[in-house]
């Protein structure tokens, strides 16, 4: 837990700026939801960066070497199943939307 007396105290502003918006959000995300006092670990926010740092490097990659991936027409079975899934995803989505 931060507090100021013991020193690991820091506000909204120096929080972002050492470790950015989206490594706050991911630190808070982690922080808990319960009614009790919020968890902020730092090394959760330096891992965040990191997770985002390293998914951005690899969507880099993947559209530098977009031609080298399958394409064409989805007919596998594999892909129907996939489709299967998402299109239940969706829907499970939708339900509980409107609920």
């Amino acid at each position: 837990q931060m507090s100021k007396s013991t020193g690991n105290f820091l506000t909204l502003t120096q929080a972002v700026d050492k470790f950015s918006a989206d490594g706050m959000r991911l630190a808070l995300a982690d922080a808990g939801d319960t009614v009790e006092d919020a968890n902020f670990v730092e090394a959760m926010a330096d891992a965040g960066i990191l997770r985002l740092y390293t998914w951005v490097e690899w969507v880099k990659e993947m559209i530098a070497n977009r031609d080298n991936l399958r394409s064409g027409p989805a007919n596998t079975f594999n892909d129907r199943v996939f489709a299967s899934e998402m299109n239940a995803g969706i829907m499970k989505t939708d339900q509980n939307y409107e609920k």
